[in-house]
This record gives structure tokens, C-alpha cells and sequence, in this order.
């Protein structure tokens, strides 16, 4: 299931991924409506104050009807001649009633709610709109320095809080003779109330909120702006020691997580109390990935590339369900398949070369338990094949050396010398393995009966020798060598045995195995003839074409060994102690076999595997 699941943890990788791009996202969304927010305060702050001014312009503009207004003039000069410092009657009920003529000449976008006449004392000599001052005989204004400046020729704006209630202020000079002072001055207030509040909103698209003494007075919000936010405005302005607030302009604030406000103050008499104006906006901050869709609207849903989301969809399942197709599905339909030719008798074990990874695994446990089932029951199980079970056991020793050559030495001196039968000679001990001459080793005649114990190959069968066997082709018998190439050495008198043979000779008998009988030649010295040990020379031809064809025979069976332990390990069995010596001692003791009962010159070995097992097939070969 390596596919399978290296494909799950591919998809896991690319869902955190996708969330880690998503949430960065949403920190640099929040981040960037953050800086507009800021950006967008300050603009809101300098158009609405903008929008104050030229306000404020426009109706000192319309308070020009009044100052050249004639009975508005006439009236506050009488009120100006008076000699007892009372007002006369005659100059209130006039200046009353031009001021009702202006009042009605106004726009109405621009008419005052209080309109106040006041002669150079500034004394208020008529009003409307203003109960206040009618009630009081003595109520004058010209303690504001907007009215003074009127007074004295000037127009004047100005922000005034009265009681509660905070106005925009015009003031404008009433002149009747330029070359004498201003006969009074008109002054025009406009209530800043909520509709006042929301007219500048209209106008300037920023949500505004007049605030004195740390309260909302009035407040107007831009479209899609709820208007209860903005009760938080001067609450907080205790809190604010910004000294750009108190040059005329505060720094953007956050006065929740999405509400930002700016402060500005307005110029004039509001100002000693605390009042000013602050524009808000609200920012749409995303909580989360989920934010995205929260906030999404249908425009939104439907720019959204629906046919590139369901190819990667189909393609990802596709993936996945062919992962899981030939890593789960193929597997355990071949084991559903081999249980059921193994409950109709068809098979006697499950394949297991037919598996991969855990399948194999779980296909050999189970073979492995039915063999051991059968062995608690008393009943016969499976075994490897080997040439033992197939011929039939091997010779305990050979019936004579490989290499050994009878002597036979020509007469001396024209004597004839009698050649003498070779008696039979056991078995000469194994030579060391160095030596490319030695006789294979004797196997021992006890092995284990299964060959996974040992790590040693099991052979299969092999087919039969081509043609009917034929026994063995007696070899002629070899002319005696000459005198001279025979000699006898006489060995150590300590005994030892382990000198190396002279080079082109080949020990024929060694201590422990009984010396042939050999007749005595002349012109060599028998001393000691008992311990002599008798060396005969080989040809080079033939030592060199024995070991060609050794050389051969090792470099062929070190590649079925490579090949016997790779299958091995495919086939999940056990490969340690197996070595090549072990495994090329095991392929000689039955090329020995094969070759005494087929007559064949050489045996021909591959691997295959049979049952889920390596195993070994040896082929006679004639030629």
C-alpha cells in the first residue's frame, strides 16, 4: 500500500498548504483594509472639513440680503441714537420685521434656524427664533469674538455651543454709510442636529459625528453605515494625548476591531469646550478562511472557474482509487482467487511469488501454518526436492582419486620390469580449498531435512539424459612414463607431511593413507623405502586444461549463486550463512552424481522458483 498511502499524504500536504495560502490570505486582507482604513480616515477628515468651510462661506453669502437690507439699517441706527440706553420699540418691531423679509429670502438649504440683529453695543435689538433673548431685555452677544469682529467690519464663521446645543455661526457686518462704523452686525445660527449631520454625510460620502464636553452631539453615517457605532465617538477622548489631535487633527484610532475614528477639532468658541467633529469608518475584517465565503456575495460565487475545480476533483479520485485498485483490490482478488482453487483441490498452497509486500508476507505465514497443521496432525507436508530424494544417496567416498595416474616405468639397462597392478587406495582426505586440484569434499551422511536450515540450494527435478544411458567408457590403459620423469623423495625424518608437492606433481599418496607398492629402480636411492612417498609428473597441457575448465565451471556457479540469493530474497526466505564456498561444495557433490550415472561430460545448473521457494535445476549435458 506504498502508492495508496504516499498518495494520502500527498493530499494531506496539499489541504495544509492550501490552508497555509489561505491564511496568509486572511492576515494580509486584514492587513492591507487596515492601511485603507487608516488612509481613508484621513481623507474623510479633511473633505468634511473642507465641507464646513465652503458650508459656512455659503451662508454668510446668504446673510448679505440683510445687511443691505434699508429697514434692517434704519432700525439699528435708531437703536444706536438712543439717548437712555433703552432700545425703542420702533427699532425692534422694524429690525423684527426685515428679518422675517430675510429669513423668506434665503434658500432653504441655507436658511438660519436663529437669526440675530444687534446694533454697535451688540445689543440684540430683534430675533428669531430665539426665545431666549426675547425674554431678556439686557441679552447681548457681543461678547463673542465673532460678533465683535462683525462689529468692526469683519465677516465671521464661528462654531458656538448654547446650553445643549451646538450651531454653525455666520456673522456679517449691516453698514449703511462707508465712511462711519458698521450700524450693527446680523448674525445667522444653524443648528447641528442629526439631519444637519446627515446632509454633510450625503454630501461628503464620510460617516460624521459632532461631539462637545466628551458626548456625541449629532451624527450622520454614509450609505451601509450603521449609525450606532458611532455613539463610541468621544468616549475615548479622555484616553487620547496625541498632540497632532491638539494641533488641529488626531491620529487614526481603533475604537473596536472594526471601528476606526479620527478626531479634528473645530475652530472658534467650541473649541475651549471640548467640541469638535470625528469622522468613522468600519472595517471588514475576516476571522478565518470561512470569512471568505461569509463575506462572498453572488458576483463572487460566480466568477469562481466551477469546471478547473471539478477536473482536479475527478483527477485526484481517479488517482486514489487506482492506487487502492492495484495495491488492495488486484491483491486480494489473487487471494480470493488461489483460496478458492485451494477449497476445490486445484492447489496445495498459495503463491507466493504471485504477492507483493504484505500480501507475500501474509501468503507465506499461511502456507507455513498449513504445513505445520499437517505436521500436528501426523500427516506427511511438502518438501523441497534435492537430487537425494530424486537418485536416491550418494557414495560415502569415491571409489578412487580424480587424479591419480598409474606407474608404470619403462626397464632399465634392457631389463624388462614388470608392470605391476595398481591396488585400490581409499580415499584421499580433502585437500585445502586454495588448491584447484583437490577432490571435492565428502559430504556428510546426516543433513537436515529441510535445506532453509542451512541455507544450502534443494534441486527440482531435471529431465533425463538424452538417448539410453550408456555405462561409463573404460579408459585405455596409458603407456608406462619414461624412467626418467619418475623419481622418489624421501621425506622428512620429522615427519611432517604439509611441504608443498614440487610444481607439474600431484601427491598420490600422503600420510594416513596406506603407499602403494612400487618396484624397486635402479639408479635411485631406496633408503627408508618404507616412509618413501611417491611423486609422479603431470603434463602441462593437462594441468592447464583442468584448470580452464575449473575456472569456467567457478565463474558459471558464481552466477546462479547470485542468482540463487537474489530469487531468495524475493521469494522472502533466508539468505544468512549461505556463502559461495558452501554453495559450489554442494553443486560439485552432484555434478559427481550426475556425471557417474548419465556419462555425461559436464551439468548444466539454472534457478527458478517453485511453490514460492528458490530451487535448483541440473541438466546432464553431452556435449
Amino acid at each position: 500500500m506504498v502508492i495508496s498511502r504516499l498518495w494520502y499524504v500527498l493530499l494531506g500536504v496539499a489541504v495544509a498548504v492550501a490552508l497555509y495560502v489561505v491564511y496568509i490570505a486572511v492576515g494580509e486582507y486584514n492587513r492591507q483594509t487596515t492601511r485603507a482604513l487608516m488612509e481613508g480616515l484621513a481623507s474623510d477628515s479633511q473633505t468634511v472639513e473642507w465641507a464646513l468651510k465652503i458650508d459656512a462661506r455659503r451662508r454668510l453669502d446668504a446673510l448679505l440680503a440683510a445687511s443691505v437690507d434699508a429697514t434692517l439699517q434704519q432700525a439699528l441706527v435708531l437703536a444706536d441714537s438712543s439717548k437712555d440706553g433703552k432700545i425703542p420699540e420702533k427699532a425692534k418691531a422694524d429690525a423684527k420685521r426685515a428679518l422675517a423679509a430675510v429669513h423668506e429670502a434665503v434658500p432653504a438649504d441655507y436658511r438660519a434656524d436663529i437669526l440675530l440683529a444687534i446694533d454697535r453695543d451688540g445689543r440684540v435689538v430683534a430675533n428669531m427664533g430665539y426665545d431666549v433673548a426675547a425674554s431678556a431685555e439686557d441679552f447681548e452677544a457681543g461678547g463673542y469674538p465673532a460678533a465683535n469682529d462683525a462689529l468692526h467690519g469683519w465677516l465671521r464663521d464661528d462654531v458656538w455651543l448654547l446650553g445643549s446645543k451646538m450651531y454653525v455661526v455666520g456673522a456679517r457686518p449691516v453698514e449703511y454709510d462707508a465712511a462711519q462704523r458698521p450700524a450693527g452686525a446680523i448674525i445667522g445660527l444653524k443648528e447641528i442636529n442629526g439631519k444637519f449631520a446627515q446632509d454633510l454625510a450625503n454630501r461628503t460620502r464620510a460617516s460624521v459625528a459632532f461631539y462637545a464636553a466628551g458626548r456625541k452631539i449629532a451624527g450622520g453615517g454614509a450609505e451601509g453605515f450603521p449609525l450606532d457605532k458611532l455613539d463610541a465617538v468621544g468616549g475615548d477622548l479622555k484616553t487620547v494625548d496625541d498632540k497632532t489631535y491638539h494641533d488641529g487633527r488626531s491620529e487614526p484610532r481603533m475604537l473596536a476591531a472594526d471601528l476606526g475614528v479620527v478626531y479634528t477639532r473645530l475652530p472658534g468658541d467650541v473649541w475651549s469646550q471640548g467640541g469638535g467633529f470625528a469622522v468613522a469608518r468600519t472595517k471588514v475584517a475576516l476571522a478565518g478562511p470561512m470569512g471568505f465565503l461569509s463575506g462572498a456575495d453572488d458576483k463572487d460565487k460566480a466568477n469562481v472557474p466551477w469546471p478547473l475545480l471539478g477536473a482536479v476533483i475527478l483527477i485526484a479520485a481517479l488517482i486514489g482509487i487506482g492506487a487502492t485498485v492495484l495495491e488492495h483490490t488486484l491483491p486480494l482478488r489473487e487471494l480470493l482467487t488461489q483460496a478458492d482453487r485451494m477449497k476445490v483441490g486445484a492447489l496445495d498452497g498459495l503463491h507466493v511469488a504471485r504477492f507483493r509486500g504484505a500480501y507475500r508476507l501474509a501468503a507465506q505465514s499461511i502456507n507455513e501454518g498449513i504445513e505445520r497443521a499437517i505436521e500436528k496432525a501426523g500427516g506427511v507436508t511438502r518438501k523441497p526436492a534435492d537430487l537425494e530424494s530424486i537418485l536416491g544417496p550418494a557414495p560415502a567416498q569415491p571409489a578412487m582419486s580424480a587424479f591419480s595416474f598409474p606407474l608404470s616405468p619403462e626397464p632399465q639397462g634392457g631389463l624388462p620390469t614388470p608392470s605391476l597392478p595398481t591396488p585400490a587406495m581409499p580415499p584421499a582426505p580433502p585437500a585445502p580449498p586454495s588448491s584447484p586440484f583437490s577432490a571435492p569434499p565428502i559430504p556428510s551422511a546426516s543433513r537436515p531435512s529441510n535445506p532453509f536450515d542451512t541455507g544450502e540450494p534443494h534441486f527440482a527435478s531435471f529431465p533425463p539424459a538424452v538417448g539410453p544411458a550408456k555405462p561409463p567408457p573404460v579408459p585405455a590403459p596409458k603407456p608406462p612414463l619414461p624412467a626418467a620423469a619418475m623419481r622418489a623423495t624421501a621425506p622428512p625424518k620429522s615427519g611432517r607431511t604439509g611441504a608443498p608437492p614440487p610444481s607439474g606433481a600431484t601427491l598420490v599418496s600422503s600420510r594416513g593413507m596406506p603407499p602403494p607398492v612400487v618396484p624397486r629402480i635402479h639408479g635411485v636411492n631406496s633408503a627408508d623405502d618404507e616412509d618413501q612417498t611417491t611423486v609422479a609428473s603431470v603434463p602441462a597441457d593437462v594441468l592447464a586444461q583442468a584448470a580452464g575448465a575449473m575456472a569456467d565451471e567457478n565463474a558459471d556457479w558464481r552466477l546462479v549463486y547470485e542468482d540463487f540469493i537474489r530469487i531468495k530474497k524475493q521469494c522472502g526466505e533466508p539468505t544468512d550463512g549461505l556463502t559461495f564456498e558452501k554453495f559450489s561444495l554442494t553443486l560439485k557433490k552432484n555434478r559427481d552424481q550426475l556425471v557417474d550415472k548419465h556419462g555425461c561430460k559436464r551439468v548444466k545448473f539454472s534457478v527458478y522458483v517453485k511453490e514460492g521457494r528458490a530451487s535448483l535445476k541440473a541438466t546432464p549435458l553431452k556435449e
